[in-house]
């Protein structure tokens, strides 16, 4: 009898201790579970724009010269032909140009009548040092057309980098943007007493200065400013956890 309730009690014992045992594990589980989420809520998001800045010189000049021609008939065709065909020999001679042909289309007049006109433009880059070079062309071209319908129509010279020069602005920058992606994270973990990290990085483009047309007067005086140094900005959108 006496074995018999030994047996009993062990055997409640054991119950008893499987369900404080379980509801320990439970009681363990809760606990990690809520450190977790206080870990998780204390975690900051922070979205910041990151600006940067170089200095940089242009390398070249830009210019984009054009013709036009209005209300041509079938007599200016072929001298039309002619003097394109010199054009786009003098600008393979000059070496500094591309372009030049030309099209037609029609187009109506203020009499209400279609005619025929013409367009076409050269894409011009060249250094400091080619500037003679580049207005010897113009005054050759110029030289060549001065009777002909076409009209030439000079655009400014304007400053600008090659690609060469383009590709290390750009470099430059992204290394200046890392620089401060850097100097933000170290500022953020200061601000708040935490370890700020990047988690993402968008970058954006750069922006430089365009190019200006000139005004509409073909005799204007051929000349290019000075090549001095620019600022260059890029941004990157950056996101930052800290913890």
């Amino acid at each position: 009898m006496k074995n018999f309730l030994f047996t009993i009690l062990g055997g409640i014992l054991a119950l008893i201790v499987f369900v404080l045992g379980s509801l320990f594990g439970e009681f363990v589980n809760v606990i990690k579970g809520s450190q977790s989420s206080q870990i998780s809520s204390s975690e900051l998001v922070i979205n910041e724009q990151i600006s940067a800045s170089i200095e940089a010189t242009p390398d070249i000049y830009i210019s984009y010269p054009s013709f036009y021609a209005k209300n041509i008939s079938d007599d200016d065709k072929s001298m039309i032909n002619a003097h394109f065909s010199g054009i786009l020999t003098l600008v393979k001679e000059n070496g500094l140009c591309v372009g030049g042909a030309y099209q037609t289309y029609n187009e109506m007049n203020k009499e209400g009548v279609n005619t025929l006109s013409l367009s076409s433009q050269l894409a011009c880059k060249f250094s400091a040092n080619k500037l003679e070079q580049y207005n010897k062309l113009i005054a050759d071209i110029e030289n060549l057309i001065k009777s002909s319908v076409v009209k030439l129509h000079l655009s400014a010279i304007n400053p600008a980098f090659s690609a060469e020069a383009e590709a290390k602005n750009q470099s430059e920058l992204k290394s200046a943007l890392s620089t401060a992606v850097t100097n933000a994270a170290q500022n953020l973990s200061s601000d708040f007493n935490k370890t700020c990290t990047l988690s993402e990085l968008n970058f954006g483009g750069a922006s430089y200065y365009h190019a200006r047309l000139a005004n509409d007067d073909a005799t204007a005086k051929i000349s290019a400013p000075e090549l001095k140094s620019k600022s260059l900005k890029a941004s990157a959108d950056a996101k930052y956890i800290c913890k």
